[in-house]
């Protein structure tokens, strides 16, 4: 099932490491943060059962039917935490509050948790890069992925000193310690070391587009909601709402596919992938 992900790409060297686990790990998570919501998530668990009972024949369309059924699973479990269902019906209809955050207004602690994402998924992808490099004895370019991580901590720490996630007495240290690595980047990166660092954190930005996509769908299930009572009619108020969300629920299952898929193609696998590689053929001549 998570090979449907990966055939896009070519395939990874036989030194490598298999990024398929990797995203059938990743993907679901990614897929239900953006989405998060419960109401979407049980359509789209409707919409994969059916793909997967009627379509059995189907390889490709059962996996994908596979893939949605997690990934809206975890839709369920996110929209749960952040107290959506079909947008903010809860709240409007029985003043529920959200268990973790509401995403419509806590858009400062929801940049804060995607980037906390990109850090650990880029760091991840890094630390593969660098076994791997140190495996195939190319030192130089290990040690840089090893000190990039450490300096991307050390920038991490700094940050979160500054909105006073962590003591500030450690923003000193982390400073000097990035001082004293910088020299050895460029020893063991060469001349475009700050360009290729420049890159990983640029990578780990991009991942603001999982607080990004998912706002715009909040917003618009919220708009579907508002307009649907503004009617002054429960039926065209449903009518009307209901359009609005399944339009929603369409832009729910490409856009966080798309988004989540390039996180992981760009982001994730440059740091660690490398292709090359050849299909397992033991019949072919």
């Amino acid at each position: 099932k998570r090979q449907l992900l990966t055939s896009l790409l070519p395939l990874p060297a036989y030194t490598s490491y298999d990024p398929t686990p990797f995203i059938g790990i990743f993907f679901p998570v990614f897929f239900g943060i953006i989405l998060g919501d419960a109401g979407y998530g049980l359509v789209l668990l409707a919409g994969a059962w059916y793909l997967r009972k009627h379509f059995r024949k189907d390889q490709r369309i059962r996996d994908g039917g596979t893939i949605l059924l997690v990934s809206s699973c975890y839709a369920i479990f996110f929209g749960i935490l952040f107290g959506e269902f079909f947008g903010d019906l809860p709240e409007r209809l029985f003043h529920l509050q959200p268990l973790c955050m509401e995403r419509r207004t806590a858009i400062i602690p929801m940049l804060a948790f995607s980037l906390a994402i990109g850090v650990a998924h880029v760091v991840l992808g890094l630390a593969l890069g660098a076994v791997n490099a140190f495996r195939r004895n190319v030192k130089r370019e290990g040690l840089f992925k090893a000190l990039s991580i450490v300096v991307i901590f050390c920038m991490a720490a700094i940050l979160a000193s500054l909105f006073g996630v962590f003591p500030v007495v450690l923003t000193r240290p982390a400073v000097l310690l990035i001082l004293f690595l910088t020299p050895l980047l460029f020893f063991a990166g060469g001349i475009l070391a700050p360009l290729e660092f420049l890159k990983s954190i640029g990578n780990i930005i991009s991942y603001v587009r999982i607080t990004a996509i998912g706002l715009t769908s909040v917003l618009l299930a919220f708009v579907a909601n508002q307009l649907g009572g503004l009617t002054g009619d429960i039926v065209t108020g449903v009518v009307a709402a209901g359009l609005i969300h399944a339009l929603n629920i369409v832009l729910g299952v490409f856009s966080p596919t798309i988004h989540s898929l390039r996180l992981h193609y760009v982001e994730f696998f440059s740091k660690f992938v490398e292709h090359g590689g050849r299909k397992f053929e033991p019949l072919k001549r």
